[in-house]
């Protein structure tokens, strides 16, 4: 028998590798659904209240989703006042609105929906998770603070330590477990144990409207205040200190961070207009010119496009800008009441 030369031998055998553990495992591969990405999307919480008689059946209000343009899709049901959104960060179909009736939920992406709270909680004016604690889920209300440690099949009231129970804003450190912060009738307030306990930090003449933790700079905390502006935080909420100027009177319901620039800042408010800072809080701009009133209940910056910036007006649509306030857009929703504005991660 004549036999093949050695290097011969061995392209065979890498072949006949090739063959038999290779292309199966390519085969494999290329059988395997593509990789999808999550894709942010603009989420918005409001009531259709322009015109609005009392005993007239309501205008669909509740959960909408922008498409682009001036056009909305409302989702799920028809809510008279929805003041938060907020997605679970461990599961992207789980969604929780924040309403006057309780905490609705959706586990489907918002196919379906189910009220989780029970006649105890009502006027659920935020709603946060837990990033770092699976199921933790906190309620502000007008009656205190609620928390579920199980995805809100089961809620407890945990207010102790507030001095008044009127809470309008509840986020929680997104780096630390347990750890966040509560924005409450008379000060802002803070708890280390996942709200079992709080205790009162920063201004205890302040009543806190809105808060808000800097996605990539997570030491840098803005609360909004009423008649006192915006306060500012750069320790991871252990010292707070007023803005200065014009702003340090203001009513301001909404603070925002660019998640790609911490040092740009958003705040707006009634009668406040709109506000933008880009040195981190330090000094501060209003850019209103070009907006159709300066009552705003809302503004966020885009998580996807750099340096967009959204604002919601009263009843006089959505705005949006790609100059940090310089100029306006117009994105629809004119004769609503825009409450919140999230980004949704939709796969």
């Amino acid at each position: 028998m004549k036999l093949l030369p050695e290097f011969c031998t061995g392209a065979i055998a890498g072949r006949l590798l090739m063959q038999i553990c290779v292309r199966p495992l390519l085969m494999l591969f290329l059988a395997l659904p593509p990789v999808v990405h999550a894709q942010p999307r603009l989420y918005a919480a409001l009531v259709q209240s322009r015109g609005y008689v009392a005993g007239a059946k309501l205008a669909a209000s509740g959960l909408y989703r922008y498409e682009g343009g001036q056009a909305w899709t409302h989702l799920g049901w028809n809510l008279p006042r929805v003041r938060a959104i907020a997605q679970d960060p461990a599961n992207a179909a789980t969604i929780f609105l924040a309403s006057s009736n309780g905490a609705a939920r959706t586990k489907d992406g918002g196919k379906t929906w189910r009220m989780t709270t029970d006649w105890r909680v009502t006027e659920v004016l935020d709603v946060c998770f837990d990033p770092n604690a699976t199921g933790h889920v906190y309620l502000a209300t007008a009656f205190g603070v609620w928390t579920s440690n199980d995805g809100g099949e089961t809620w407890a009231e945990t207010s102790s330590g507030l001095s008044k129970r009127y809470t309008q804003s509840i986020v929680v450190d997104h780096t630390q477990a347990g750890r966040l912060f509560a924005g409450a009738e008379g000060g802002l307030y803070l708890s280390n144990d996942g709200a079992r306990t709080w205790s009162r930090v920063g201004d205890e003449e302040a009543d806190v409207l809105a808060l808000e933790q800097s996605p990539s700079a997570p030491q840098l905390w803005l609360a909004g205040t009423q008649d006192r502006g915006v306060l500012l935080s750069h320790d991871d909420g252990n010292t707070w200190k007023r803005a200065r100027g014009e702003l340090a009177q203001a009513s301001i319901y909404a603070v925002a961070v660019d998640s790609f620039n911490a040092q740009n800042l958003s705040a707006a408010g009634w009668n406040a207009g709109v506000w933008i800072s880009v040195d981190g809080g330090e000094t501060w701009q209003e850019r209103s010119a070009g907006l159709p009133v300066r009552n705003l209940y809302e503004t966020v910056f885009d998580a996807e496009h750099a340096g967009r910036l959204w604002i919601a007006t009263f009843e006089e649509g959505v705005f949006y800008s790609e100059d940090l306030g310089q100029t306006w857009l117009e994105a629809g929703m004119k004769g609503a009441i825009v409450f919140d504005m999230v980004f949704i991660d939709e796969e």
